[in-house]
């Protein structure tokens, strides 16, 4: 049914990283083209970008992209898939790539926030399921 599946991969969430995944690894076919990513928070901001070097924010990014295939061979073993990470705001980055690469279906865990905290902010996962255009399965914990 599904053909290109997107798992965003919060790294900050070694918890629910390893549930997305493993629910993944269960739940999903072979023939599934499998996309992961995480997302580095926007440190390219120019009040944020001159508080660290720019090499910085590379070194940053390679740290996340080997941490996520780690941990991902991990969990999904032989299976193939490949690994994105950018740097931006979560939700804008997980509906961009999602677009670029055609994904059908989006599979993201949901955190649990306090009352204000989404009134205020909202989440990740809500903006995701909100502005994608494509399928949503949100994992709850």
């Amino acid at each position: 049914m599904f053909k290109k599946v997107l798992v965003p991969i919060d790294l900050q969430d070694p918890a629910g990283a390893k549930r997305s995944l493993t629910t993944v690894a269960e739940y999903s076919s072979d023939d599934v083209e499998l996309h992961l990513m995480s997302v580095l928070p926007g440190y390219q901001m120019p009040m944020v970008a001159s508080y660290f070097p720019k090499e910085a924010v590379a070194k940053a990014l390679s740290a996340m992209k080997q941490e996520l295939k780690t941990l991902a061979g991990n969990i999904l073993g032989d299976r193939e898939f490949s690994v994105e990470v950018c740097e931006g705001k979560a939700h804008q980055a997980i509906v961009k790539h999602a677009g670029e690469i055609g994904a059908d279906l989006i599979i993201i865990g949901a955190q649990k926030h306090g009352a204000v905290e989404k009134m205020m902010l909202g989440t990740v996962t809500a903006k995701v399921t909100e502005r994608a255009k494509c399928s949503v399965l949100v994992l709850k914990s």
